[in-house]
């Protein structure tokens, strides 16, 4: 499917408004604040399942790409569906470990070489793919287009990939080079092994091979825990 469509949805965005907005306010926002500003004319509340999906996805999308226009200046663009917030990043000999929970940097005093203090360094390597991971599912514009009308209100239940996508559930394992398991922590092992591999700075043909392992891996992730309950 041509790009056209998402890439129109994208320039509707007031991103420049969006960017203020985040400079501007002191306090985690939500997800929905966002949304009222970069789509003032829908309503939230009653647009469909798939609607939703697509603003969603969109905004989540411009938003990791502000990331790294706030990286440029030092600093970080925290980006979640209750918590999106700019921050400056600590001052160079202070550990850069971001601590989700109380939305704040360690900012301990470390060896300036690492950037991280002895304690989180050995937690950065899984904290950094995971949040890799998640920030090029919304930069893969392909996962824009993987919902219909009908599919899109089983996937914010989080049953349509098992429904829709059984052949795509086990081609992921194929992708991960594991076989069918429920195993969540050898699943997340296999991944970051490869997304080591295949990381995105190392080229096209990384980043390629790098979106299928993560949209397998992300896949995954959502439908094991259903499978299971």
């Amino acid at each position: 499917m041509s790009n056209d469509t998402f890439e129109k949805h994208l320039a509707c965005v007031p991103s420049a408004e969006i960017k203020s907005y985040l400079i501007s306010t002191t306090e985690p926002c939500y997800e929905s604040t966002l949304l009222r500003i970069a789509f003032p004319d829908i309503d939230i509340v009653r647009c469909n399942t798939l609607e939703l999906y697509q603003h969603h996805f969109v905004l989540f999308h411009l938003l990791y790409q502000l990331q790294e226009v706030f990286a440029e200046k030092g600093q970080y663009l925290h980006v979640h569906f209750m918590r999106t917030q700019v921050l400056d990043y600590p001052e160079i000999g202070h550990c850069c470990y971001f601590d989700e929970i109380y939305q704040r940097f360690c900012n301990e005093t470390c060896d300036p070489t690492s950037g991280y203090c002895d304690f989180h360094r050995r937690l950065v390597g899984e904290t950094e793919l995971d949040s890799l991971s998640i920030r090029y599912f919304y930069m893969d514009i392909s996962n824009y287009y993987k919902l219909d009308e009908k599919t899109a209100e089983l996937f914010v239940k989080g049953t349509w990939e098992i429904l829709a996508n059984y052949d795509l559930y086990k081609e992921s394992f194929a992708l991960l080079g594991i076989s069918e398991t429920n195993d969540l922590s050898r699943i997340k092992k296999c991944y970051r092994k490869l997304a080591k591999e295949h990381h995105p700075d190392r080229g096209a043909e990384s980043l390629e091979n790098f979106y299928k392992i993560n949209n397998a891996y992300q896949l995954l992730m959502r439908i094991i825990p259903l499978m299971n309950m």
